[in-house]
């Protein structure tokens, strides 16, 4: 209660905290946002009535008539009256303390923050919760994938494959090329070599 009580006074009844657009400067919004909520907002009321046929059938009566049946299973007989008036007291009795603290005197706040910064730093870094989460888990797993991309991907995968598939390319390309002198006398030799090869395959086959 105190929680959400502090957020609707600091929100509506809070100093103006916006560094970048000056109060002066702040305004509705545009009927071009506006209209677009308007026709949203009458699709929430009314889309459920006019919709509930093709969704539950015509039977809607029935289908809605039995679903707070199971408040009967964890219902009490006999609830002391103190128990009921319990919360709704304790909201009522948050809502002046929320304005006392957070409007009215903040300086007890702030002095409270000052005198207890190790309190204030670990309630407002939410436990140090996310730290934690970091250290234990993201940080070790981000190490691990570091080490299988690094040793992994690149050193294994991409040496033995693509890239090294490129390369051996790359360097019969550039071995053939050197056959290609443009001489007649160099392709000559080459027929001939090759030639002399067929024929000596098929004599000794």
């Amino acid at each position: 209660s105190i929680y959400s009580w502090r957020l609707l006074f600091k929100t509506f009844h809070g100093s103006y905290n916006n560094k970048k657009i000056p109060i002066e400067k702040t305004h509705e919004s545009p009927f071009v946002m506006i209209l677009p909520l308007i026709v949203l907002s009458f699709g929430a009321i009314f889309a459920g009535y006019v919709f509930k046929d093709l969704f539950i059938g015509d039977q809607s009566s029935n289908f809605w008539k039995t679903s707070v049946f199971f408040l009967k299973e964890i219902q009490h007989d006999h609830i002391p009256m103190w128990t009921l008036l319990l919360t709704p007291t304790l909201v009522i009795i948050a809502i002046p303390i929320s304005y006392f603290y957070f409007i009215k005197n903040t300086k007890i706040l702030e002095d409270f923050k000052k005198t207890n910064m190790p309190l204030y730093n670990f309630l407002l870094n939410k436990w140090y919760i996310d730290e934690l989460y970091d250290l234990i888990f993201v940080m070790p797993l981000k190490k691990i994938g570091l080490f299988f991309w690094k040793k992994g991907d690149q050193n294994i995968i991409n040496r033995f494959g693509p890239e090294g598939i490129t390369r051996i390319i790359k360097f019969l390309s550039d071995k053939a090329v050197q056959f290609q002198t443009g001489y007649i006398y160099d392709y000559a030799f080459i027929m001939l070599v090759g030639l002399s090869a067929l024929i000596t395959f098929l004599i000794i086959n």
